[in-house]
C-alpha cells in the first residue's frame, strides 16, 4: 500500500510539473506574440528622410541616421514599426578605435571594408549592447534589425558566441522587434528569440566581381526548411531582392518567385538607398545625353587651384597606364563635382581602365543623403572603357546655387578612372601589351575610348632611332571598340625597345593627344 501510494505521489508530482511547463510555455508564447504577424508590407532604407515614401508601409527598417526622432514619432502615430539596422557580426569602423581587443577581430571584409568580429567576444557583445541601449533611449525604435550573423556561419568556431549574444539581446529587450538576417545554421538555437527572419539575397544579388545584377536559382528544399523552422519558432519570413530600378524582367521574376513560394517580398537598390514602388507597374524613362556638355580628364582639369572637379582624399595620385592617366578612387572620399543644364533625367560617362578590380559604385547627393545611382562593372580586358551613368531628374540637387548652371555631387569608389562627363569625341589609347617568351612578337591593343568613332587611324611601330618599322592602318574604331595588333619582330634583327604611336600627324581630333605614344622595353 505504501509503494502503491509513493508512485501514485511521484506521477501526480511529474503530472503537475509537466502541467506547469505547458503553461509556462504557453504564457511566454503569448507574451511574445509575435508583433508582425499581421503586416502586409515592408520596407528597407538607409537614406535619409522621405517620411511620405515610408509612411505607406507597415514596417519600416533604416539606419539610425535615417530618420530623426521627430519622424519617427510621427510614423509610430501612424501605427507603423521602425526597426534599427544594427551590425552584430561586422564592425563598421576600426575595433581598436571603439577599445575592442585585437583578438576579437577574425579578419576584414574587403566588399564592406569592415571587420569580422569574434561573436564570443565579451567586449564586442557589450559595445553592441550598448549601442543598442543608447538607440532606443534616443529615438525609441520598436526594435532592432540584427545583420551580418553569417559571420559565425563563416567562422563556425564562433557560433556559440553569436548565439549567446542573440539570447542577450533577447533578454535585455524582452519586448522589443527583433529580426534576424540569414544565419540559417543558426536558427534551431536562435528562433525562440526572433521575431522574424530576412532572407537576404532570395530569387536576386548584386554581383561584386561583375557589378551586375543576377537571377538566383531557389532551392524548394532549402524554402521548405526554413518555413517548417518558422512555423516551429513561430517567427515570419521576409525577403529582400535586389535591382536596378528600371530593370523590369528582373524585377518581374523576383516577384513572380515571391508569390511562387507564398512570401513576403521587397526589391532594393545594393546600398538600400532606393524606396522602389511595386505597387504600379515599372515604366521605361527617358534620359538626356546632352544635358551635361562638361568633361573631366584626369591630369588635366581634374584638381588644382584653378579646377575642383574631384575632391576628397580618396582619390589616389595619378597613375600611367600604357600612356594614359588615371586615378584610382578609394573609399567614399572621391567626390566628383558636374555641371548640369537642367534638373531632368540625365546620362553622363565615365571612362575607367577595365582592370580585375571590383566594379565601380557611384553615389549621388540629393540634398540629404546619398543615393546609390550606378554599378559600372569590370570585365579584365585592360584597356580603357567608357559607359554611361543614369541619374534621375529628381536626385539633382544644386550644391552651389552661386555658380550658373547646377552643380551636381557624386561619390566615387573602386576603379581607375580617366574621363567623367560627355566624351563626345574619339579617344584613341593603348591598352595592355605582351611579349612572347621568345621575344620575337608583341601583342599591344589600341581601344577607342570616346562616343564618336574614330576613322582611317594611323599606328606606327618605330625604333629607338625613330625609324618606322611598320606602318598599320585601322579604317574605324567604334566607340568601346578594341583592336589586338601583333607585329613580328624581323629575324636577326637587334632591337632593346620599340615605340608605338597612334595617329602620328593628329588629323583625328581627339580628346588626349599626348597618350598616343608607347614605349615597349623588349628585354
Amino acid at each position: 500500500m505504501k509503494s502503491f501510494l509513493r508512485f501514485l505521489s511521484i506521477t501526480l508530482l511529474v503530472v503537475l510539473f509537466s502541467l506547469c511547463m505547458v503553461i509556462n510555455t504557453s504564457l511566454v508564447a503569448l507574451a511574445r506574440e509575435n508583433p508582425l504577424k499581421n503586416i502586409k508590407n515592408f520596407v528597407f532604407f538607409y537614406g535619409q528622410g522621405k517620411v511620405d515614401k515610408l509612411e505607406k508601409y507597415d514596417l519600416i527598417v533604416v539606419q539610425d541616421y535615417t530618420l530623426t526622432k521627430e519622424e519617427i514619432d510621427y510614423l509610430k502615430s501612424r501605427g507603423r514599426k521602425v526597426v534599427v539596422y544594427i551590425s552584430i557580426g561586422e564592425a563598421d569602423i576600426d575595433p581598436a578605435t571603439l577599445g575592442i581587443p585585437r583578438d576579437c577581430v577574425l579578419g576584414k571584409n574587403k566588399y564592406w571594408n569592415s571587420w569580422f568580429m569574434d561573436s564570443r567576444c565579451v567586449a564586442w557583445q557589450d559595445y553592441v549592447l550598448n549601442r543598442m541601449r543608447d538607440m532606443i533611449a534616443k529615438k525609441g525604435y520598436d526594435g532592432f534589425f540584427l545583420d551580418t550573423l553569417d559571420t559565425a556561419v563563416e567562422f563556425t568556431d564562433t557560433i556559440p558566441g553569436m548565439v549567446n549574444l542573440v539570447k542577450r539581446i533577447r533578454d535585455t529587450f524582452s519586448n522589443a522587434i527583433l529580426i534576424q538576417n540569414r544565419g540559417f545554421p543558426l536558427l534551431e538555437e536562435t528562433g525562440k528569440y526572433i521575431d522574424a527572419l530576412l532572407w537576404e539575397v532570395f530569387a536576386s544579388r548584386y554581383n561584386f566581381e561583375t557589378g551586375k545584377y543576377e537571377k538566383l536559382v531557389i532551392s524548394d528544399t532549402l524554402v521548405k526548411e526554413q518555413k517548417d523552422l518558422a512555423e516551429k519558432y513561430g517567427y515570419i519570413i521576409l525577403v529582400l531582392d535586389f535591382s536596378g530600378e528600371y530593370d523590369i524582367e528582373l524585377i518581374n521574376y523576383v516577384r513572380n518567385q515571391w508569390q511562387k513560394y507564398g512570401l513576403l517580398g521587397s526589391i532594393t537598390d545594393l546600398f538600400i538607398s532606393r524606396i522602389y514602388d511595386l505597387s504600379k507597374a515599372v515604366k521605361q524613362r527617358e534620359y538626356d545625353r546632352e544635358n551635361t556638355d562638361q568633361l573631366i580628364v584626369m591630369g588635366k582639369n581634374d584638381k588644382g587651384n584653378i579646377y575642383a572637379y574631384i575632391y576628397g582624399p580618396g582619390w589616389k595620385e595619378l597613375e600611367n597606364f600604357y600612356g594614359s592617366l588615371a586615378r584610382k578612387c578609394e573609399g567614399w572620399d572621391a567626390g566628383v563635382v558636374l555641371t548640369f543644364k537642367e534638373k531632368k533625367d540625365s546620362i553622363f560617362y565615365v571612362t575607367i581602365y577595365d582592370d580585375v578590380d571590383l566594379p565601380l559604385r557611384i553615389t549621388t547627393y540629393d540634398g540629404r543623403s546619398w543615393p546609390f545611382i550606378a554599378s559600372v562593372p569590370v570585365e579584365g580586358s585592360r584597356v580603357f572603357k567608357t559607359f554611361e551613368v543614369k541619374l534621375k531628374g529628381e536626385e539633382i540637387f544644386d550644391s552651389d546655387p552661386d555658380t550658373p548652371l547646377i552643380q551636381q555631387k557624386f561619390g566615387f569608389q573602386g576603379v581607375r578612372v580617366l574621363l567623367i562627363g560627355y566624351p563626345n569625341k574619339p579617344e584613341l589609347h593603348f591598352g595592355r601589351f605582351e611579349i612572347s617568351k621568345g621575344k620575337d612578337r608583341i601583342y599591344f591593343r589600341i581601344g577607342n575610348a570616346g562616343l564618336l568613332p574614330a576613322r582611317n587611324v594611323e599606328v606606327l611601330i618605330l625604333d629607338h632611332s625613330n625609324n618606322v618599322l611598320e606602318r598599320i592602318l585601322i579604317n574605324e574604331l567604334k566607340s568601346n571598340e578594341v583592336k589586338e595588333i601583333e607585329y613580328i619582330i624581323p629575324k636577326g634583327a637587334n632591337i632593346s625597345d620599340l615605340y608605338l604611336k597612334i595617329d602620328p600627324d593628329n588629323k583625328i581630333d581627339e580628346i588626349i593627344e599626348e597618350n598616343n605614344l608607347l614605349k615597349v622595353d623588349i628585354k
